[in-house]
């Protein structure tokens, strides 16, 4: 078997285009990816898609490519407050009380919708073990807090436990401006804000860089843990109770959550880092650091780029290991040059009514727009795969300005896509390996391999495509065929459904028998169904128009 291609991708901290070679992954020829997942206490974006789009077309990208590929995408239920610091609210609470539900109610209810709405764009997300929630690693959180708290590398205040800044000033950090401190070696700051010059609210820290790991909480906290109640901390608990005044801080038996940054470490060392489910015990970090990294490519919004990743990459190295070798971002989805705020009212979802989600979507978007689309289409929203099909033509590393205007061009184009694949008629598919002898596959795998060129490569495959209409050459059809299964995902080859072929089979029998006036009744019958009939000199084809209705 020969070995995979390698990977070009931007790196955020490196701040440049890294390689990715197979023989030198933490595991030969396979590719361990991790990815920050939704808080599930509300609807996730159309922003929150790209996050979720990024990984899954590097995955699909790499096993194109010949990786083997662990992936795990997080589901984040607890310790995301309202603040991406260390104020305010938890957010899962915030949302059970919002709407009058249990924190379990909100997490499943958010938590399909989520996946609802990556079907409908054609993602794979991970499920299962590779689909963790931070509720499940409680006890990994607990241990991490604790034992850099036994080490002296955090500290214990009135409100909770925090990784100590200047205790852990000798790291190995990347080479980037959020890491400054480190980087600089300044064992003394006396500034009172932190390098994004926002003000630090947190008095209990004694540093502005300092995180919580552990936050305390009330009772009356939906969510909320003791370390006496998980006998795996009770060695920790008595080597940093020998050094505690009781009187001062009743640890054992306060309530508390986990801090956000930390659930991903957890998860990345127990569904990555062990082979299996690992056992948890104090011992539990110490097993990574063997290994010159526990994956190889940690992906995410920007946003994540100057807090919550900079605190993960902080908390395993005072852990002894190094977390991940890569850290790829996509950027920010603008949405008419501005960022999405529910007071600019431009918050949109993939999938979802107005009424019933309070937000506007690509299914269901607002009224003028409705109004436009019927009056020019006779449609009343657009296909979400017009939305994938926009992630593609705008490169990861870019921002992307999504307008109404600019998504019915790539719904035009998706359009133009379907009726051009609709002309190729159904060719049975052959196998992976021959495709990939087929010419051409070679040059679109290097555009795909080279930082996921996908605005290259739809230029390449549009022309292929329109090339293999005038040739019919079985191969080139063939490897159209494939990529769109594997890569693009756009329904172009989509299957008929038997209502749809019956339709189909009684307009030709209509127009044999030259009554086009039932003819007609039945393509416009197809085209209320959401699909497209269109009639040419050797014969027709059909490809779907509004598959949001599927």
């Amino acid at each position: 078997m020969s070995k995979p291609k390698t990977l070009q991708l931007y790196d955020s901290y490196k701040k440049t285009r890294i390689v990715i070679d197979p023989d030198n992954t933490v595991k030969p020829n396979t590719l361990k990816i991790y990815s920050c997942g939704p808080t599930v206490y509300n609807y996730q974006t159309i922003g929150n898609m790209r996050a979720a789009w990024l990984p899954d077309t590097i995955t699909k990208v790499a096993k194109l490519a010949g990786w083997q590929v662990e992936w795990t995408l997080n589901i984040t239920d607890v310790g995301h407050l309202t603040s991406d610091g260390d104020e305010g609210e938890d957010k899962i609470e915030k949302g059970a009380k919002r709407e009058g539900k249990s924190v379990q109610e909100i997490i499943d209810f958010y938590t399909a919708n989520y996946r609802k709405q990556t079907e409908a764009l054609n993602l794979n997300v991970p499920q299962g073990f590779h689909n963790p929630r931070a509720t499940q690693y409680i006890k990994e959180q607990m241990i991490l807090a604790l034992q850099l708290l036994a080490e002296k590398k955090a500290y214990l205040t009135n409100d909770g436990i925090y990784f100590d800044t200047l205790a852990n000033i000798n790291l190995e950090v990347p080479n980037h401006p959020v890491f400054e401190i480190y980087n600089h070696k300044l064992h003394k700051q006396t500034s009172s804000k932190n390098y994004t010059g926002r003000d630090i609210l947190q008095t209990n820290k004694k540093h502005p860089d300092d995180f919580a790991l552990w936050k305390f909480v009330s009772e009356k906290n939906l969510q909320k843990w003791k370390f006496n109640e998980v006998e795996e901390t009770e060695e920790l608990m008595i080597r940093i109770l020998q050094n505690l005044d009781p009187k001062d801080y009743d640890l054992p038996n306060r309530y508390g959550c986990p801090g956000w940054h930390s659930e991903c470490v957890c998860m990345i060392c127990g569904t990555l880092g062990a082979k299996g489910k690992p056992i948890v015990n104090t011992k539990f970090f110490e097993q990574f650091a063997s290994l010159p990294f526990v994956i190889d490519l940690h992906t995410g919004g920007e946003d994540h780029i100057d807090v919550h990743h900079k605190n993960e990459i902080l908390q395993a190295e005072a852990l002894g290991f190094h977390l991940s070798k890569n850290w790829v971002h996509n950027k920010f989805v603008m949405v008419d040059g501005r960022k999405m705020s529910k007071s600019l009212g431009n918050v949109y979802l993939v999938t979802g009514k107005y009424e019933d989600t309070g937000f506007y979507s690509i299914t269901n978007p607002p009224n003028q727009i409705v109004e436009k689309l019927q009056a020019k289409y006779q449609i009343s929203g657009f296909d979400p795969l017009s939305y994938r099909l926009m992630l593609f033509e705008h490169h990861y590393t870019e921002q992307l300005n999504f307008t109404w205007e600019k998504l019915e061009q790539s719904q035009a184009r998706l359009w133009n896509l379907r009726k051009e694949a609709s002309k190729l008629g159904r060719v049975e598919l052959i196998n992976k390996t021959e495709v990939q002898k087929i010419s051409d596959f070679d040059q679109l795998l290097d555009i795909l391999t080279d930082n996921l060129n996908f605005p290259k490569f739809l230029e390449e495959y549009q022309s292929l495509l329109l090339d293999a209409t005038k040739s019919k050459d079985e191969n080139l059809i063939n490897l159209l065929i494939f990529l769109e299964k594997e890569i693009l995902k756009l329904n172009l080859f989509p299957k008929i459904p038997t209502q749809i072929q019956e339709l189909t089979n009684q307009r030709i029998q209509a127009k044999q028998q030259k009554d086009f006036i039932k003819a007609d009744q039945i393509r416009n019958q197809i085209t209320s169904l959401g699909w497209q009939m269109d009639d040419y000199p050797w014969g027709w084809g059909i490809w779907i128009r509004n598959g949001h209705q599927f």
